[in-house]
């Protein structure tokens, strides 16, 4: 045999081609494209592992797998293989292995689209890959190739809701070599990607680079009724950063909606210009306001006019940029613009009109009201690409249409020569006013003016919008009654650049009052110069201006009243308000403010520059200076062009004369290259790269820029403006000038060979102490040139490094950064100065250790000052994140370990705590908060050991100590949240979980060393909570995430919950005396972390449970306050969807064996406890497993119930009791299942009095008194018995709340309508219809089943008319992976315990509880038929039983097994099924089988016939098919099949003990025979035409089977038919019809045949002279049999004048044969026992269907017993009355539910009475044969239900006292009746029997139907008490012999209820007494001869 062998390198890695299901123990299945290690092979086998399941290894064929290349590490034990295929068609397999799964879910989920779009795009990713892997493609198509693959798989993991995959040109993100903050921008330049992918995943082109946009606008139509004039203003706003970006556009409209302008009609369009790409990327919104020009309060009835007019806010309307992006990206070629509706909507409160347009953007509706849907305003828009003038001339058609051009706020992204603009853009914010002394405040309306240097006022200079006239004063629009207006608008300023210097800007301020119409009170103004003191203009930003109080009729007669006395805001420089004439004049409120933000857009032409001159400078030397100058005005394109002549040329005229032309030759040079920084020229800088590098040659001029350079630094500091702007301008340069000086020198250095190297550092180094010097004076006039400076510094540093080492240029640039003092106000200076610091930190010469050792302190202070002082905390946390990136880089080289060591340490001493402490106080919804901490988690990424103890060293105080870990726990809950990051950023949150558990780690050290001794509970908790956050945290339950992406976890960073698990119980461990303190407040978290689905740290923690028990239990006495807590927390938590049946086995068999081990007092308790807990885990694991899903909802049900009795009856929880009772009301009532909700509401109910306590508030109920309540929940339950036709179940509630109405409370209002409500209810029962439900039997088996389910039998309630078919439909919906039985055979243990769910289902048939009402025929039917159906909890099913093997005579060995159901409670009730708790199973013999379908079928012929015979006009369909099928099957066999069976004298002789039987069978033939005749005369009489001819066949095979009869039993049968007392048709019937013949009497004497003899012989032989009779019986007498002659007892239904005229002589069973259901009116004893009820009247027809689901065989005969009516009436007989033992009531014990009491003794037995007509005495009916009879309780006897009423009376008469006598030799019983059917009886006492072996039931695992054991043969040995063998009486002087059953009987047959049903074993009864009859001479016609005589019950204590 070949030895097994490892296998070669070559072939470690495989993937499965094809399915395989192995058959072996050791195999491994395979799925196709599942991939697999291989360890070892033999023979054409592998031996390895799935890597799928790793643990499971074995054996598969090797022609199943197909091996491919792959990388093995670490060969031996411990190998790990990977494939070697591209990274790019690995992610693709991965991905189509994800999404195949998901994308089944899809199909099951019904969402159609995404399912057919996901298997498009898998179908294209296979595709794709396909050619990948083909080998055929260049590298740029690869490239290609991959970038589209990456672009779909992201596009399609955000459809299907899947994590964002970061990636840097398109492959994944290594996380090893990643640092934390690189993986955040990562991150989201993903995830931009993601969101710009196309709708099918494919890559967008590019499409040409345009600068400039253009949208088109027009408005359409304006239907709004605004009743007044209208201003409409239309701008661009960007959502993103709340601001506008445009101009506006100004539309002015009549009260009518047209235009003011009539030329305007048509042509209201506009173009928003000069929008650039950054813009098109903005989240653009166009904003409508519209505002009312006209009275200040609007009334549409007020029609008089007002001479002021005022703008009043009216609404706003948005439309999304992007939708018309969009729609014109899908708008084909050549359409028509498409059009939007702008809906408009108006503020609830008009204060916020300035920010209207922002709520309705986000969609705060609460805040905004909508005019109307279909009001608003339709516009055109369109985008138009390309410069303007481009746009102009290929559009003129739009620009010839008088269309207003509106502007950006600012310069466009491309500046175009002769672009001029000077345009100043104010825009009104807010004003805070006092309220003068007034209740209300004041309606303020701003006037603007622009002024001049001579304070007159600028004329049209003011623009309220594009497309209207300017005008030379501006109103606000007003806001009523409001002193702190916000306005939020933008007017626009056209000043001329000659009157800009000296003017200002003056705001007035008016109160419009709208009592005072004609005028506007002036109350104060500000102002506020266009240019500030030092000659720069108003700065981009808000401005707060003074507010001055002013006369309501003051003139500013000139501005120097408060220009030059008065300052106009915080920043002017003027003195001192007071200390002036001005200050007195006009005095300043200091609780006013006016603020405003300006924007100034200018800028400066320069043109006409003569390029000639300059090129031939030397033929004008005198014109140099004058042609330079005019260079700078030469236009761009033209300089570019001769770029490198213009160079050359400016050198040479430097090096010529560099005293004369050195400053204009610097000065151009700086304007050039200037120039080449703009957009549209930027790409030359490569042209002026390549000039420097190749053809510059002025060796000499460096000396020259360096004197330029510093002299234009040291000028600007105390120059005027014009110098500041000239050193900007060279600072902008700053990169080509040091370019320019660098290679100057070393050109010259190499031609001098180094000479001067010293006096150029000097020169150097001065230049540098200039820079240091301008950045040292943080002061306005330089901030420009500072920020200039900063801004392109960094430039310089890779030149420098050409002339200087590492260590050189650091000191430059840390002096440099250090000399910008720390403590200033200019933030614009900050914000450069950290830009300057990211360069660096980005720049080479960070990277090298020895500069960056200078370099990181420097940046390090200025960063950690400014994110203290939240400044600038963008650009801050940027630089960090940079600095963090290189190190983390760094680390990867083992080479420069102790350099990021000490470069780590200087990052933890500077920023750690300071993050720490920001990371609280952050905006979590800012951009700032994700990178803010990503910084941090690299920061702790980076630690080590070292670090952490260094840092906690550094901490000696126990204050700061505690202080920094409380912070840090706080900061760490919060990360842990994750609400920084995305929900589909899974790395991101990854990474940061394992940089958390780590960090915990060391502080938790920390804890236990410095808090343990000296106790901080404040800390432990927090510590406690952050740990139990972190290990509940959703990113950690990877049970939750797909397979795929679990692995890819699990492969990572394993379990992270498993290791801090551990660590919880270590700490808590470390607690000791401490414990307690977290008691209970602990035992919710320690129980949630317990849940995680981890059976490591299940086991480690479940035993912390034992210890909180145990701390409580030793400190308090019990452990109350833990048991509730976990009760509560686990009901929460397990409704969360943790926990599983794991844990429940964990918690108790962990928990179990610890209390086991303790010997303390309190061990019983805490068993008890773990217990009740565990069956609460399976109740609550059952209830959330069905929660979801509409077909689950009879299980959700079905738990609930299960977990209320739960909370009730175990645990005493009435809040949880109560809360789970309303959890199944809703869940009845949201399926319509009203009766079922009134039962369950009736719960809460009962637990309620009538009393005036008062409860508390709830969810449901407010505060109210007992009474109320219960009264509230009866009129709900009231209403749902309506509702469901439950009218019986709802008057007693009724009833009820009348009599607290009437009795208690006295409200007869009430009392009247509950009353009607009840008479209602009455009516309703005579009147409704309710349609009948049928019952099935239901059986669940198998471990699979939930706990409430499992191995239990229900009865289920149907839906009306509910077929099985449909029932079982329904359970296979709610249980799609059951299978069902096709039988209802009992089940084997192998079945039970499978893991497999089987379902067993049959038609059950309901026992009614209340007979009497059924046997009243008075009772209309519509109330006996609810009886019939409800209250109901006894059920009985049959099945057929074939026993001696197959016959051709099926009759011969057919018998029935009927099995008798008990529910727990009653249907309907609060389910609409039950369980049942005892099941009973009797067995029918064959020759009993036969005489219940003969009885059944003559009923059936009788009915029919009698309802034809009192309603004549009945169709007689129904008749003929049944006579037919009678009457042919007789002729073809069918009675003739009961007489070779049971006729012959062969089984007379095998069965001596069936004699009775087989004569009654006989009886049944005969009768019907006569019942066939009569049928047949009222068909005969009925039939019509058509058929008559069917009518003579059924004669004339009638008259042949009477042939047959006659001829095979003599005319004696007609004798027997008499005497067992078979009535003829007509009597059956009840009446007569004089036209229908009936059968004729037999005659009454005729030779007897042997046949008629055996008919006559007794069934109990007797021997003596004396007719005696002996009775077994231990129930109330039954009737007594009659003799021949005499009538038969009335039927019980029948009314009373017809039992007085009509005596019934139908004495017969109405069984329902096999294939029939049990009639529903039948006896609920007489069913119990044997199935059916005689004597009931007219039949109802019975269900034909014989499929063996449905059967229920119901036909086994019952003797009759006493009825308990007035009349005393028969109930049940068979051929005569006779004795039977009807089923005992059950009755309840202490301690809960016991079914002892329904035990009862064998069958009455009785033998035959002397007739006095002759000597044919009528035999007692012999009880059923039973093959065993065993009532397993499957129910707890502590279930709580209270006991069910008796079934019938227990009447037993005292013994005489003979009996007690010594005289035994005799025993007697005497019997004798009167006239009116009183009794005597006397009574014997029982006689002992001897013991008898029965053979014990099967162990049922929960509730199993119970096996019916194979009894002995007919031949075998007789039963022990009961046996078919006639009682023999006993002879004069003896004892009765009662037949014995020897020691070695394995089986025994009882009478159904001769054992007591009990949870124990069953045990048999002794027998009853044998009570003698005595025959009276004498008695009156139809009244029974004799009674029995009841004996005694016995106690089950005597029994036993």
């Amino acid at each position: 045999m070949a030895a097994w062998s490892p296998t070669p390198l070559r072939m470690k890695y495989g993937v499965a081609i094809d399915n395989y299901v192995s058959n072996l123990p050791c195999g491994v299945d395979l799925q196709i494209g599942e991939t697999v290690q291989i360890l070892e092979q033999c023979a054409g086998w592998y031996r390895g592992f799935s890597l799928r399941n790793k643990d499971k290894k074995g054996i598969f064929p090797a022609s199943f797998v197909h091996l491919k290349e792959a990388r093995v590490e670490n060969i031996g034990q411990y190998e790990t293989v990977s494939p070697v295929e591209d990274s790019t068609v690995l992610e693709v397999t991965s991905v189509l292995r994800e999404w195949g799964q998901l994308w089944k879910r899809l199909y099951v989920e019904r969402k159609d689209q995404l399912f057919h779009t996901v298997k498009k795009l898998m179908l294209e990713l296979i595709q794709m890959r396909r050619q990948l892997m083909s080998g055929t493609l260049t590298q740029d198509q690869i490239r290609e190739l991959k970038l589209r693959i990456t672009s779909k798989i992201d596009w399609g993991n955000r459809k299907l809701g899947l994590d964002l995959v970061p990636r840097i040109d398109g492959e994944v993100v290594d996380v090893d070599r990643t640092s934390a903050v690189q993986l955040y921008q990562v991150h989201l330049r993903s995830q931009q990607d993601t969101q710009n992918s196309s709708s099918r995943g494919t890559i967008r082109k590019p499409k040409k680079k345009v600068l400039s946009h253009h949208l088109y606008f027009i408005l359409k139509n304006f239907a709004c009724n605004v009743g007044e004039d209208t201003d409409l203003f239309f701008s661009l706003y960007d959502a993103r950063d709340n601001k506008y970006i445009s101009e506006r556009f100004h539309v002015k409209l009549t009260k009518n909606g047209l235009p003011v302008n009539v030329e305007k009609l048509h042509s209201l369009s506009a173009f928003f210009i000069d929008l650039g790409n950054q813009d098109l990327a903005r989240e653009l919104y166009l904003v409508a306001h519209i505002f009312r020009i006209g009275k200040m309060l609007y009334s549409s009835g007020d029609s008089k006019k007002s001479s002021l007019q005022y703008r009043r806010p009216y609404g706003c309307a948005v439309l999304s940029i992007q939708e018309v992006m969009l729609a014109q990206s899908d708008q084909s070629e050549g359409q028509e613009d498409r059009e939007f509706l702008m809906k408009v909507y108006s503020c609830n409160n008009e204060n916020e009109m300035w920010q209207l347009h922002e709520n309705i953007i986000r969609k705060q509706l609460g805040k905004v009201n909508l005019q109307g849907s279909s009001y608003g305003m339709v516009v055109s828009m369109s985008l138009l690409h390309g410069e303007l003038a481009q746009v102009r001339q290929e559009n003129a058609f739009l620009f010839n249409k008088g269309v207003t051009l509106v502007r950006k706020l600012g310069f466009s992204d491309v500046i175009m020569p002769g672009d001029v603009r000077n345009d100043l853009y104010v825009t009104l914010e807010r004003a805070e006013f006092e309220k003068g002394g007034k209740t209300t405040g004041k309606n303020v309306e701003v006037s603007m003016f622009v002024l001049g240097e001579d304070g007159e006022v600028l004329e049209d200079c003011i623009s309220l919008g594009e497309g209207e006239l300017y005008s030379s004063e501006y109103q606000s629009y007003v806001l009523y009654h409001n002193n702190n207006p916000r306005w939020g608008e933008t007017i626009k300023l056209a000043v001329p650049i000659d009157k800009f210097y000296g003017s200002h800007l003056r705001f007035e301020f008016r109160h419009c009052s709208t009592k005072d119409r004609d005028t506007k009170k002036l109350f104060a103004f500000a102002f506020t110069p266009l240019m500030i003191g030092d000659g720069t203009t108003l700065q981009d930003r808000q401005h707060e201006l003074f507010v001055y109080k002013c006369e309501e009729n003051v003139k500013f007669h000139t501005p120097a009243m408060y220009l030059t006395n008065l300052p106009s805001s915080g920043e002017d420089a003027i003195g001192t308000i007071g200390q002036s004439e001005g200050g007195a004049t006009f005095p300043r409120s200091s609780k006013e403010t006016f603020v405003i933000s300006t924007v100034v857009c200018s800028t400066k032409l320069t043109q006409n520059v003569d390029l000639l001159g300059l090129l031939k400078w030397k033929a004008h030397p005198d014109r140099v200076l004058d042609t330079l100058q005019r260079l700078t005005r030469v236009d761009g394109e033209d300089i570019v062009k001769f770029l490198h002549d213009i160079l050359d040329t400016l050198f040479a005229i430097m090096d010529e004369n560099t005293e004369t032309y050195g400053k204009q030759v610097f000065h151009v040079l700086v304007f050039i290259i200037a120039m080449l920084h703009s957009e549209k020229f930027q790409h030359f800088r490569e042209v002026l790269d390549t000039y420097i590098q190749k053809h510059f040659a002025g060796a000499l001029v460096y000396k020259e820029l360096i004197a330029c350079f510093k002299r234009n630094l040291d000028t600007c500091v105390t120059a005027a403006v014009d110098k500041q702007e000239q050193a900007q301008n060279m600072l902008k340069a700053i990169e080509y000038i040091f370019k320019f000086i660098i290679q100057s020198r070393v050109l010259y250095g190499r031609a001098t060979c180094g000479q001067e190297a010293e006096s150029f550092k000097d020169e150097f180094m001065s230049m540098f102490t200039s820079i240091n010097r301008v950045l040292a004076q943080p002061v306005e006039p330089l901030l420009q040139v500072q920020v200039t400076l900063l801004k392109y510094f960094h430039s310089i540093y890779d030149e420098l490094l050409r002339l200087f080492d590492l260590r050189e240029v650091a000191r430059f640039i840390a002096n440099a950064v250090d000399s910008i003092p720390l403590e200033h106000n200019l933030s614009l200076l900050n914000q450069t100065k950290l830009r300057c610091i990211e360069h660096t930190i980005k720049g080479n010469i960070f990277r090298e250790a020895v500069s960056r050792s200078i370099l990181l302190p420097t940046c390090l202070r200025h960063l950690s000052h400014h994110m203290r002082q939240k400044q600038e905390l963008k650009l801050g946390v940027a630089a960090v994140g940079d600095i963090v990136i290189l190190i983390q880089e760094l680390s990867h080289n083992q080479s420069m370990s102790s350099v990021v060591q000490e470069n780590v340490q200087l990052l933890v001493d500077s920023l750690l705590e300071l993050m720490f402490q920001g990371i609280l106080t952050i905006d979590r919804t800012g951009e700032v908060a994700g990178h803010y901490v990503s910084c941090l988690i690299g920061l702790l990424g980076l630690m080590n050991e070292e670090h952490y103890r260094c840092l906690l060293e550094g901490l000696t105080d126990r204050k700061k100590l505690k202080d920094f870990l409380i912070r840090i726990f706080i900061v760490f809950r919060e990360l842990v949240k994750q609400d920084h990051f995305p929900r589909d950023w899974v790395t991101m949150r990854m990474l940061t979980n394992n940089v958390v558990l780590t960090a915990l780690q060391y502080f938790s050290q920390a804890l236990t060393e410095t808090f343990l001794f000296m106790f901080d509970q404040q800390l432990w908790s927090s510590y406690f909570g952050l740990a139990v956050a972190f290990l509940t945290q959703p990113s950690l339950q990877l049970e939750s995430f797909t397979e795929a992406k679990r692995n890819k976890i699990l492969e990572k960073y394993s379990d992270m919950r498993v290791p801090m698990g551990f660590e919880i119980l270590s700490m808590w461990q470390s607690l000791g005396e401490h414990k307690l303190n977290f008691l209970p407040g602990m035992v919710g978290s320690f129980l949630e972390i317990s849940l995680v689905p981890e059976t490591e740290l299940r086991k480690a923690l479940i035993p912390v449970f034992h210890d909180m028990m145990e701390c409580e239990q030793e400190t308090r006495g019990s452990f109350k306050e833990v048991e509730c807590e976990m009760i509560d927390k686990l009901d929460i938590l397990i409704s969360q969807d943790k926990g599983d049946d794991e844990y429940r086995e964990l918690f108790h068999s962990i928990l179990l064996e610890r209390v086991q081990e303790e010997n303390a007092d309190w061990q019983e308790t805490a068993g008890a406890f773990v217990n009740s807990m565990t069956r609460l885990l399976e109740r609550l694991l059952d209830y959330r497993h069905v929660m979801k899903g509409s077909e689950n909802r009879d299980k959700r049900m079905g738990c609930t119930v299960s977990l209320l009795h739960f909370y009730h009856n175990d645990i005493k929880r009435e809040e949880m009791y109560i809360r789970y009772i309303y959890k199944l009301h809703d869940m009845h009532k949201e399926a319509e299942n009203y009766t079922e909700a009134g039962f369950t509401l009736l719960l809460h109910a009962d637990m309620l009095g009538w009393t005036g306590l008062m409860l508390p508030q709830d969810e449901r109920y407010p505060r109210q008194q007992e009474r109320e309540r219960k009264e509230n929940i009866y009129v709900t339950v009231i209403e749902y018995f309506d509702k469901g036709k439950s009218w019986e179940n709802g008057i007693p509630l009724c009833k009820e709340l009348a009599e607290q109405y009437e009795k208690k409370t006295f409200e007869y209002a009430k009392l009247s309508h509950i009353l009607q409500t009840q008479a209602h209810f009455f009516e309703n029962i005579l009147t409704e219809l309710r349609p009948e439900r049928p019952f099935y039997k239901v059986g669940y088996y198998g471990k699979k089943f939930p706990f409430f389910l499992r191995n239990k039998t229900f009865v289920y309630q149907g839906q009306p008319y509910e077929k099985i078919q449909d029932f079982s439909q329904r359970l296979q919906t709610e249980f799609p992976n059951a299978s069902f039985m096709t039988h209802n055979l009992p089940l084997e243990e192998e079945v039970i315990n499978s893991d497999v769910e089987y379902i067993q289902i049959c038609k059950a048939t309901p026992v009614p509880k209340d007979c009497d009402i059924m046997l009243d025929q008075t009772v209309p039917d519509k109330i006996a038929s609810y009886y019939r159906a409800n209250n109901i909890d006894t059920f009985v099913f049959d099945r057929p039983v074939h026993k001696g093997g197959r016959d051709e005579n099926l009759f011969k060995n057919m018998w029935l097994e009927r099995t008798i159901m008990v529910t727990t409670s009653s249907l309907p009730g609060i389910l609409k099924w039950f369980e049942v708790k005892s099941i009973q199973v009797v067995e029918i013999s064959p020759i009993e089988t036969a005489i219940q379908t003969m009885d059944n079928m003559n009923k059936e012929l009788r009915s029919l016939i009698h309802q034809h015979t009192t309603d004549q006009s009945r169709g007689v369909q129904i008749l003929s098919m049944r006579l037919n099928g009678v009457i042919d099957a007789a002729v073809n066999g069918g009675i003739s099949k009961y007489q070779e069976a049971f006729f012959e004298d062969d089984y007379i002789a095998a069965h001596p003990e069936d004699q009775q039987l087989v004569q009654r069978l006989k009886g049944l033939v005969m009768e019907q025979v006569s019942v066939l005749e009569s049928g047949l005369a009222v068909h005969g009489k009925l039939a019509p035409a058509e058929v008559v001819p069917l009518h003579r066949k059924m004669v004339e095979m009638f008259t042949a089977m009477k042939v047959n009869l006659a001829g095979q039993n003599s005319p004696s049968l007609w004798h027997t038919q008499k005497r067992l007392s078979v009535a003829s048709a007509p009597g059956a019937l009840g009446q007569r019809s004089s036209s229908i013949p009936s059968i004729p009497p037999s005659p009454e004497k005729k030779p007897a045949s042997p046949l008629s003899k055996s008919l006559q012989s007794p069934l109990f032989p007797v021997k003596t002279t004396t007719s005696k009779t002996y009775t077994v019986s231990t129930q109330a007498p039954s009737s007594v049999p009659t003799t021949p002659a005499a009538p038969a007892a009335p039927s019980p239904l029948l009314p009373e004048k017809r039992r007085n005229s009509t005596p019934n002589t139908n004495n017969t069973p109405a069984d329902t044969p096999v294939n029939q259901s049990v009639p529903t009116h039948v006896s609920r004893d007489s069913v119990l026992r044997h199935g059916s009820d005689p004597n009931l009247g007219t039949a109802r027809t019975p269900d034909t269907s014989d499929n063996i689901l449905t059967r229920s065989m119901d036909g086994i005969p019952t003797n009759r017993h006493q009825g308990t009516g007035a009349q005393n009436s028969p109930r049940s007989s068979w051929a005569g009355p006779s004795v039977g033992p009807p089923i005992p009531p059950r009755t309840g014990l202490k301690g809960g539910f016991s079914l002892n009491s329904m035990s009862t003794s064998s069958a009455s037995v009785a033998s035959s009475v002397s007739q006095p007509g002759g000597d044919d005495p009528q035999p007692p009916a012999l009880p059923a044969r039973i093959k065993r009879a065993s009532a397993v309780s499957l129910q707890s006897l502590d279930s709580g239900l209270a006991p069910s009423p008796p079934l019938t009376p227990n009447r037993s008469a005292a013994a005489p006292a003979s009996l007690h006598s010594s005289d035994t030799s005799s025993i007697s019983s005497t019997s004798s009746t009167d006239t009116n059917g009183s009794m005597e009886s006397s009574a014997v006492p029982p006689i002992p029997p001897k013991p008898s072996k029965i053979r014990p039931l099967p162990p049922v695992p929960t509730t199993v139907e119970p096996q019916v054991s194979k009894s002995a043969g007919r031949h075998g040995t007789p039963p022990a008490f009961f046996d078919s063998t006639p009682l023999v009486p006993a002879k004069s002087g003896k004892t009765p012999r009662i037949p014995e059953t020897p020691e070695d009987s394995q089986s025994v047959y009882m009478s159904p209820t001769s054992v007591y049903m009990s949870p124990s074993p069953v045990n048999l009864l002794p027998p009853p007494p044998l009570v003698e009859k005595k025959k009276k001479n004498t008695h009156t016609a139809g009244q029974p001869s004799y009674k029995p005589v009841p004996t005694p019950r016995k106690s089950v204590s005597e029994n036993r």
